[in-house]
């Protein structure tokens, strides 16, 4: 699978975003409460530096999202080939 547009988009604009996980249902830890559909994403691990604000870090939290909701909309058979995967920003 190649970096879909939205995502790549979200390292062009946010160059102190490093990465970030796609979570399933599965991986959310026993002693967090389950109460998403065992086909949910969710976000994690995501790395930012320098360290910003709450209320920035917010903003990129939401536009992660926003883009993967749009990936979903536009490839919904993306689903499980997200579920697990880590992007990370590439150095050269």
């Amino acid at each position: 699978m190649t970096i879909p547009w939205q995502i790549e988009s979200l390292f062009e604009r946010y160059p102190m975003l490093a990465g970030f996980s796609v979570r399933g249902v599965r991986d959310v830890p026993d002693n967090c409460v389950r109460t998403g559909a065992d086909d949910e994403l969710f976000v994690g691990d995501v790395g930012i530096s320098p360290a910003l604000s709450a209320d920035e870090y917010a903003e990129i939290f939401r536009h992660i999202t926003t883009a993967l909701a749009e990936l979903l909309s536009d490839e919904p058979e993306s689903r499980e080939c997200l579920r697990g995967r880590t992007f990370a920003r590439v150095l050269h």
